[in-house]
């Protein structure tokens, strides 16, 4: 057996294990990506790198109806607003009740 070949195989191997998703793990590795981030700039191109322009979309509409809830409008305002259906608005809703973060802080 070449040497070489033996090694690649055991790439191979940890690669898939590695590529494996796994929610914890890779929420933790989001995480600490984001962590390392120090200034706005860096974070925005970050952004804009590797996630796709509907993912920032998506991610910064429930950021927007967490605002509008937190500023007191209606579910049926803040869908109009926002353009979503009021069950979206009610899935934040519930994150901002119910969630393990405090959203004010954003």
């Amino acid at each position: 057996m070449v040497e070489g070949y033996k090694s690649t195989r055991l790439m191979d191997r940890k690669f898939k294990i590695m590529n494996k998703p796994n929610l914890e793990k890779d929420k933790k590795l989001l995480v600490e990506a984001l962590r390392k981030l120090k200034s706005s700039k860096d974070l925005s191109a970050f952004v804009e790198d590797l996630f796709t322009e509907e993912e920032t979309l998506d991610l910064a509409q429930r950021i927007k109806i967490a605002e509008l809830i937190l500023d007191g409008r209606t579910y049926g305002e803040i869908a109009e607003i926002v353009e979503t259906s009021t069950s979206t608005v009610s899935k934040i809703g519930q994150v901002l009740k119910y969630g393990r973060v405090d959203c004010r802080k954003l």
